[in-house]
């Protein structure tokens, strides 16, 4: 049986072709369960012993697998694949051959050795183009090439170089240049070890040649769909493009922004391209097709007429969540741990192209009631939050139109939100007014956001009487149960390559670059001769707003093994500074928590922090800077929907500021390593496609708020139950990160 392949490579220690080659055999070892378990043919084999039933015959085709038998046949078509995959590399002389190693339980390890030889590099690379308005276009872009004098011979980038060549020409207007038109001729008959390269354009025919295509007419008709009423068909034109409305009621300049090709110019590919994808990020078309039609050829020159057709989705669409809400939760103002239990229901109507330029009015109301662990009150629920959203999405970017029109950009898009919540619990009563504005510029892999205003009106009241008496004395409470006012400005950016890597290793950032509040507020008030209160802060209106400056980078790092393990790394950093008009404060909605479902995972939410502080009166948990590490590592157990789950998370936050009050809770660059919280744990995930469910158990391994030759707490793991009573439980919906 074939437990291992094994590659050895002589005097060479390129790292991509280490990597790469073991992916070439064409025999390999069964798939493992768990990256070190080889169970499957175990499970097979026991499902295949005795006499055959329904369980043995689930055990053998549900967990087990076909053992992989060694056959020579096999080691010689991976060899063929070895210099197949070298070639591309440049070696296209290699020696490979193989030994196969049995031990005495018939288990077989194949180890090929490769020596490589020699590598051919690129000598010099010409142009053989015979037309020479296309020399012309290919030599002005040869700083943009991808073979490099002097580099190894890999066809991978004569491949890339040959598309680059393709959509270069087709961008300039040659609709009829394809790959097949496009080849190089290699010479190796240099003693040097060096390739002459040179790219070859041939012509369609001898007597034919490539020429340039222009935009001649551009048709857009809008398809008659259920729904809509049988009024007369509106028809427009603007700057030559023809546009047959129909019955469906929509501003023409809409498609026009979105129309990137204009009567005259030369054909391009790409403009093709971004059109499309500016038509389908309208969200009003459930259908879209374009068609370039070349037109008329003649020896000079030819033209293609564009005819798009639409045809628009639903005007309305009403949908209802409901939710069953069970959650650990740590109260903050009582230092308590406890398990929340409720129902809620999401409500939400859409209503797309509300005021006939593609607009998209969002409408959500969410209702929540929950029991909450820790009040003894009467009655089923306790306590309620209710919010109400409406959000107007637009597709132009309002009061600068010159960027809806910019070719590097796929899509822009305003967004204009308001939303309103109430909640009402045993200890306090708040209710949130914001509004912002928000714009976003969206790229191949890269979504930037710029929030230029979001306005938060946060009015709080204490139902406690307790907590009201210790809010008399206590800043943090007095804060964060204030009246308070946010004017904030916000710029980031989003960036995932999971599109184009095809399922392999990817990234994922987030990163919110830039967060201000309270400057403008600030110069107004100082403007406006606004008095200091007794705290030292000016107030607008008789509501003290805030000054700070935030950022938080989230990066995320998947590495997909097979279809069966994948292991995602997690990175995240933030930090907070007040400022201004509140020096010592920022405001509870913008302050960093840590601990819960998808963050230490070994603590309870907002149950951790800052730095080694911990008092049993502690109210404040939360702080200035985070710092937050993750990994985790999945693999499949049975038939992709059943996952497991190891991993480890380690974490704090910390207060900028010295508190004498809470010793060890401020940032120390001597000493932040030492309190980091760690923990470890494993878990189990249902994957049902559409969401995951997800429970997680995880164990502490090192406990900040210990004395410091204390912290690792793992040490009494062989006590006893202490692994029972130090396990937290976790449920969630979705990955974690």
């Amino acid at each position: 049986m074939l437990v291992q392949n094994k590659v050895q490579l002589e005097n060479s220690d390129i790292k991509e072709i280490q990597r790469n080659l073991p992916k070439y055999c064409r025999q390999k070892p069964n798939n493992r369960v768990v990256l070190v378990f080889n169970s499957r043919p175990y499970f097979y084999a026991l499902g295949s012993r005795g006499k055959d039933n329904k369980f043995k015959r689930f055990l053998r085709n549900s967990f087990g697998e076909t053992p992989v038998i060694v056959d020579s046949l096999f080691c010689d078509a991976t060899i063929n694949s070895f210099k197949a995959y070298l070639k591309t590399m440049g070696f296209y002389y290699p020696e490979i051959s193989y030994h196969i190693d049995v031990n005495k339980r018939q288990k077989a390890i194949v180890t090929y050795n490769v020596k490589l030889n020699k590598r051919y590099r690129v000598g010099s690379y010409d142009y053989q183009i015979a037309d020479k308005e296309l020399f012309e276009i290919v030599d002005s872009a040869r700083n943009q090439t991808l073979i490099r004098v002097g580099r190894p011979m890999l066809q991978e980038q004569m491949l890339a170089e040959q598309n680059r060549i393709v959509n270069l020409l087709r961008n300039k207007g040659y609709l009829g240049i394809s790959n097949e038109f496009v080849d190089f001729d290699l010479d190796t008959t240099s003693a040097d070890d060096f390739v002459k390269l040179a790219l070859n354009i041939t012509n369609p025919s001898d007597t034919i040649r490539h020429v340039p295509y222009y935009v001649n007419d551009i048709t857009i008709d809008i398809e008659k769909n259920i729904g809509f009423s049988n009024n007369p068909a509106d028809t427009a034109v603007i700057n030559g493009i023809r546009y047959n409305l129909g019955s469906y009621k929509l501003n023409p300049n809409v498609l026009e922004r979105s129309m990137l090709m204009t009567k005259g110019q030369r054909y391009s590919q790409e403009v093709f391209s971004k059109t499309y994808s500016r038509l389908a990020d309208l969200s009003i078309f459930k259908f879209i097709n374009i068609q370039a039609k070349p037109q008329e050829i003649t020896r000079d020159s030819g033209i293609v007429n564009y005819s798009v057709k639409l045809s628009p989705t639903i005007k309305y669409t009403f949908t209802f969540e409901p939710q069953a809400i069970t959650s650990d939760a740590n109260n903050t103002l009582s230092n308590q741990s406890f398990r929340n239990y409720g129902i809620s229901g999401l409500f939400q109507l859409t209503n797309r192209n509300v005021f006939r330029s593609a607009e998209i009015l969002q409408l959500s109301y969410r209702t929540s009631f929950e029991a909450q662990g820790q009040a003894q009150t009467q009655g089923l629920f306790n306590a309620t939050e209710q919010s109400l959203t409406a959000s107007i999405i637009m597709p132009r970017i309002l009061f600068f139109p010159k960027y809806d029109r910019k070719l590097n950009l796929q899509s822009t898009r305003t967004i204009i939100s308001t939303s309103a919540i109430y909640e009402i619990n045993v200890d306090y009563e708040r209710r949130v007014l914001t509004t912002g504005l928000n714009y976003q510029f969206n790229k191949k892999l890269v979504t930037f956001f710029v929030s230029p205003i979001e306005l938060s009106y946060i009015r709080s009241s204490i139902r406690n009487d307790s907590l009201a008496m210790q809010s008399e004395n206590d800043i943090f409470l007095q804060n964060l149960f204030g009246n308070n006012f946010i004017m904030n400005s916000r710029v980031g950016l989003v960036y995932s390559n999971k599109s184009v890597t095809k399922g392999l290793s990817h990234v994922f950032l987030r990163w919110d670059a830039l967060e201000l509040a309270g400057n403008a507020l600030s110069l107004l008030a100082i403007a406006t001769n606004q008095p200091k209160g007794d705290d030292g802060s000016r107030t607008i209106l008789g509501v003290k707003y805030f000054q700070y400056i935030k950022t938080a980078l989230d990066f995320r790092y998947n590495t997909i093994f097979d279809q069966n393990n994948a292991t995602v790394l997690r990175m995240y950093v933030g930090a907070a500074i007040p400022y201004g008009n509140t020096p010592d404060f920022v405001p509870f909605e913008r302050r960093f928590f840590i601990g819960g479902v998808n963050s230490l995972r070994a603590w309870r939410p907002r149950s951790i922090g800052p730095g080694s502080y911990t008092s049993e009166s502690q109210i404040d948990y939360s702080g200035e800077l985070k710092l937050e590490l993750n990994a985790e590592y999945r693999f499949n157990i049975y038939n992709r929907w059943l996952e497991g789950a190891v991993f480890t998370d380690a974490g704090n936050i910390w207060i900028i500021k010295k508190d004498e009050t809470r010793p060890g809770a401020e940032f120390r660059s001597n000493r932040y390593i030492r309190e980091l919280a760690w923990d470890a744990g494993v878990g189990i995930r249902f994957n049902f496609t559409v969401f995951i469910v997800r429970f997680d158990f995880a164990i502490p391994l090192r406990d900040p708020t210990l004395p410091e030759q204390s912290r690792w707490v793992i040490n009494s793991f062989s006590e006893g139950d202490w692994i029972l009573k130090n396990t937290n439980f976790n449920f969630g919906i979705g990955y974690p990160f």
